[in-house]
């Protein structure tokens, strides 16, 4: 009985409400509506390694990008932080610490929340706007409490966490999922759990092959606020 129990109050708090926004869209962006462009999205960064060559990659080809960061990795990278925002790039949140909402009680959550929001402030200067949870979780509580912050999802997600995926197949995926409004999510950090350490090595090359094929040329890519202001304005 005990275990039943659980189980009906782990659906309740954090399966049922993830289930539910997911499938129903509610209260989160998915998808722009601007014309030939896509937002290219990066989480769980930043990392000391791979960040700073994803943001070349970005200059080389005139790339703009939201970076989704955990609060902690930002305190220990502030340069970058600092470097993403200069280029011209979103800074978003993605939780203080990369753990499942599933498993914060609604205290926790808001503590997540407004330390890494008071982390990007000081280091950009900005209030952060957008948030994505880890693994796109999300708990009953958790949409409503997360606000003002704009929940952001994604069209499309790669799997390029998973070193066994190459950069060619990565490329193919990332062209399979460009269409307008499109919101990619891909990664800039292998630390967090699931994922391998080096698979944003694969990401980059996959980068690479993708915005050097002529066929990126049709789209533009834009951050985040970009695609939802032209959103609102084809709403309007």
């Amino acid at each position: 009985m005990v275990v039943a129990y659980l189980i009906v109050l782990l659906f309740i708090y954090a399966v049922g409400p993830t289930l539910f926004i997911r499938l129903t869209g509610t209260g989160i962006h998915q998808r722009g509506k601007g014309h030939k462009m896509i937002a290219l999205t990066f989480d769980d960064g930043p990392d000391p390694i791979y960040t700073p060559m994803l943001l070349d990659l970005l200059d080389q080809y005139e790339v703009k990008a939201t970076f989704f960061v955990v609060g902690a990795k930002a305190r220990a990278y502030p340069d970058i932080i600092q470097n993403i925002h200069q280029r011209g790039h979103t800074v978003g949140i993605h939780n203080d610490i990369h753990l499942s909402n599933w498993l914060l009680p609604p205290f926790l959550f808001h503590k997540q929340l407004r330390k890494a929001t008071k982390t990007i402030e000081a280091m950009t200067g900005e209030t952060p706007r957008y948030y994505r949870p880890p693994w796109g979780h999300f708990n009953l509580l958790s949409l409503p409490a997360s606000k003002p912050l704009q929940t952001i999802m994604w069209t499309s997600i790669p799997g390029d966490w998973k070193e066994k995926i190459s950069p060619q197949t990565l490329a193919k995926r990332i062209q399979s999922a460009c269409s307008s409004g499109a919101i990619i999510t891909l990664h800039d950090s292998g630390t967090t759990l699931g994922a391998d350490l080096h698979a944003p090595a694969n990401t980059i090359e996959a980068l690479k092959l993708f915005l050097s094929d002529p066929a990126s040329k049709d789209y533009q890519f834009v951050t985040i606020p970009v695609i939802l202001q032209t959103t609102a304005k084809s709403e309007g």
